[in-house]
């Protein structure tokens, strides 16, 4: 009988005679669980069906590898690039991986935003490792749930400033008339269309921060509840959609969500004159616009707020992958609280009882 170390030593000797082994072997199921794999190149290695089991593959180079119904249960996956690498039936509970491990183009497996799901074993391979000590992640829902609040609160108050916007496109009043504490303000459609840019670009530069922040925290979630929790916060942004026509529309609609900015164009641009292709009339007409060095502040504003829109409608594509979490690790926890408040339980009903006994002796 072959040992699990005289495996190992076969691997050891090249992927190529691995494989060829392999090959001649196909009723052999290699064990190298618990063993050390790190940093290895084991590019385009045959371990389908692989007792892989608690193996340390951290920073191995598995590219193009065939894992297929491979055993990494319990296995460091953390800095590992599994690009390309067929992982159909993979065992990944109590895997670990980490914000270094790669899985660009893999195959039998779904990407989520804290790992790699495999639905023929319904079990993940999550960012169950603490992040480094300065970045102020960690896996804490509440958090991620406070900033996506704090995002859609922004970003809905700059949705307002630009259907503000639209009732001067539609209605064509001469003048709007703002309330502020100390009294109102009156605005031309012009002067309102420059304050509503400065406005959304100083809010959605913090809804980019704060929906980043939520996704980067996301990332550590490993729980039933918190992927319930954020998967299905009541923000188109972040919410996720499972279903094909469900993802289409969401798109379409986040995407006007997030680019309501560039209505304010429409009060800047001399449309007559950029139809007609008259671009020394454009230059004139924002060189005497009412608003201090116009043609070139205007232009400065409106690259900042497309790249914000670009960067926020990014983000919220991160969004549209599940928060995974691990059924074994579930299961795991569920029986760890039922034996606690079976605990809690006895420990209530002794103490009952002894106040019941206390209260017999002093009558």
């Amino acid at each position: 009988m072959i040992t699990d170390s005289e495996h190992l030593n076969r691997l050891k000797e090249g992927v190529a005679v691995w494989n060829l082994w392999r090959q001649e072997h196909a009723d052999i199921r290699p064990d190298l669980h618990d063993l050390s794999l790190a940093a290895l190149d084991l590019r385009g290695v045959d371990f389908a069906g692989a007792n892989l089991k608690g193996a340390n593959l951290s920073k191995a180079n598995l590219v193009g590898a065939n894992c297929n119904d491979a055993d990494l249960s319990g296995a460091d996956l953390r800095g590992a690039d599994l690009s390309r690498t067929n992982l159909t039936g993979v065992n990944f509970s109590k895997s670990a991986i980490d914000i270094f491990t790669t899985y660009r183009d893999v195959q039998g497996c779904d990407i989520g935003v804290n790992g790699l799901y495999s639905p023929l074993t319904d079990s993940a391979a999550l960012l169950r490792i603490d992040p480094p000590g300065n970045s102020m992640q960690g896996a804490n829902a509440d958090a991620v749930i406070e900033s996506l609040k704090h995002a859609r609160k922004l970003q809905t108050f700059s949705l307002l400033l630009a259907g503000i916007a639209l009732l001067f496109i539609v209605i064509k009043p001469k003048t709007i008339t703002l309330p502020y504490l100390a009294g109102s303000f009156k605005f031309d459609d012009f002067s309102y269309s420059f304050l509503a840019t400065i406005l959304s670009t100083v809010l959605l530069s913090q809804v980019s921060s704060f929906i980043d922040s939520a996704l980067q925290g996301a990332h550590y979630l490993n729980d039933r509840r918190s992927a319930m929790l954020v998967g299905h916060f009541p923000w188109l942004l972040s919410k996720y959609e499972s279903e094909p026509a469900n993802r289409r529309q969401s798109k379409i609609m986040r995407f006007f969500l997030v680019f309501h900015p560039v209505i304010y164009i429409y009060f800047f641009m001399k449309w007559d004159l950029l139809f007609s292709g008259d671009l020394e009339g454009l230059l004139q007409h924002y060189q005497e616009m009412p608003v201090i060095y116009g043609e070139y502040l205007l232009p400065v504003l409106y690259v900042i707020l497309i790249n914000l829109c670009i960067h926020i409608f990014k983000l919220s594509e991160g969004f549209q992958k599940p928060i995974l979490f691990d059924t074994e690790t579930e299961r795991g926890r569920h029986s760890e609280m039922e034996r606690l408040a079976e605990a809690v339980e006895k420990q209530a009903s002794r103490t009952a009882e002894l106040v019941e006994l206390m209260r017999k002796r002093e009558g």
